[in-house]
């Protein structure tokens, strides 16, 4: 382990001590900052900036029981307790022998602690340990952050994916208002009008240019990445949503859809692109299990408990084997020909990491269900803890 990459940050209001100890530290390769009470170590680790990557300046605190102000054990109460500063490591300096002075700084969040005098030998094997861990955190915390990465940019490859699957349904969307606002304006330019009829195409031509403005936005907002933060969001209307994104889909496949839709369902906490996607990703394998056409039922309700919103899709198509169901929302794993196999797979992480669950029932010949189960009272977790949960499952 490379001492220059530690920042260590000594608090003892001996200055003979505090030289001792940075001189030592120093001829291992840490380098050192001092601060005499612990008002002053407090100020210095609150001034350090935060670094990008989560760390912070200073990675280790030796910090002496005995200060003129705060005492050692409520200068680490209040480091621990800060959401900047719990990251920092703490080694507590003691002259006291008894077992509960050794614990009250260990129950406070110290990392560890070694009692005056202490030999040389002794001080630099306890930060070498401490320093480790930390070392071992924080390339677990960048690890974290670059799977949540990670898991971002799938999903965006799925929602391209998605796109280029509804491509033509969606050039035909484009096209129908286009070839409208055409005949309008050749019949305006080309021919004698009276003002009225005039007036009328035009209209009729503006409210065609809106349309347009519609569907373009509503692939935009799907398209754009998502930035990943939760909002008060209402299921039925992500429900409505998808079904229209991918209405000219569901009609080109002669799929009918049923809806019914519980009315005033309480609003989620949730990523609604991303919940978007894991719906429009069930709609459009639905419509492709059913080649020959059929009937798809959507169904939102609430759980008699009042906890959680479930939203069912149900076709009529192909249906799935046992094996198929056992492994339809593994990575890769896909019953087409074409495809990267990953959209369940991506779909079934965002749920996951919104607290909720995603299941599928089918038979073959009998068609599928994919029931997806969300919280109305989301658990307080963040994306990056809820990613490390799953990548340790994996």
């Amino acid at each position: 382990m490379n001492g220059e990459r530690f920042h260590i940050l000594i608090v003892d209001d001996e200055p003979n001590t505090a030289e001792y100890m940075a001189t030592l530290l120093e001829s291992s390769g840490y380098t050192t900052s001092w601060a005499y009470s612990g008002t002053e170590a407090l100020e210095t680790l609150v001034t350090a900036n935060r670094q990008e990557d989560g760390t912070h300046p200073i990675d280790l605190v030796i910090l002496d029981v005995r200060l003129p102000d705060l005492d050692g054990y409520e200068v680490c109460q209040r480091i621990k307790g800060n959401e900047t500063l719990k990251h920092v490591s703490v080694i507590m300096v003691t002259a006291l022998h008894s077992t509960d002075d050794k614990t009250r700084g260990l129950d406070l969040g110290a990392d560890d602690y070694i009692t005056k005098p202490f030999q040389s030998e002794e001080l630099l094997a306890r930060v070498k340990a401490v320093l480790r861990i930390r070392q071992m955190e924080r390339e677990a915390r960048q690890r974290a952050i670059e799977l949540e990465q990670s898991q971002a940019q799938l999903i965006q490859v799925e929602k391209l994916a998605a796109m280029g699957r509804l491509a033509a349904s969606i050039a035909h969307e484009l096209n129908n208002p286009l070839q409208a606002i055409q005949n309008c304006l050749h019949l305006v330019l080309r021919r004698p009008l009276p003002e009225t009829k005039r007036r009328q195409y035009l209209e009729m031509a503006q409210e065609e240019v809106e349309r347009l403005i519609g569907i373009v936005q509503g692939m935009l907002d799907f398209y754009r990445p998502s930035k990943g933060q939760r909002a008060s969001v209402k299921v039925n209307t992500i429900v409505e949503n998808v079904l229209a994104l991918a209405a000219k889909q569901l009609q080109r496949g002669q799929v009918t859809v049923h809806q019914h839709l519980t009315p005033d369902l309480p609003p989620l906490e949730a990523v609604s692109d991303q919940i978007k996607q894991v719906f429009l990703n069930i709609v459009i394998n639905a419509v492709e299990a059913m080649p020959d056409g059929g009937d798809l039922y959507v169904n939102t309700t609430l759980t008699p408990d009042g906890r959680w919103v479930t939203i069912s899709f149900t076709d009529t198509g192909i249906g799935l084997s046992p094996e198929e169901q056992a492994n339809i929302f593994e990575p890769f794993y896909t019953t087409k020909t074409q495809g990267t196999g990953l959209g369940l797979s991506v779909s079934y992480g965002i749920i996951e990491r919104h607290g909720g669950s995603i299941e599928v029932q089918s038979e073959p010949g009998q068609g599928s269900c994919f029931t997806v189960k969300l919280p109305v009272s989301q658990p307080e977790q963040s994306i990056a803890t809820a990613t490390q949960r799953e990548g340790a499952k994996r």
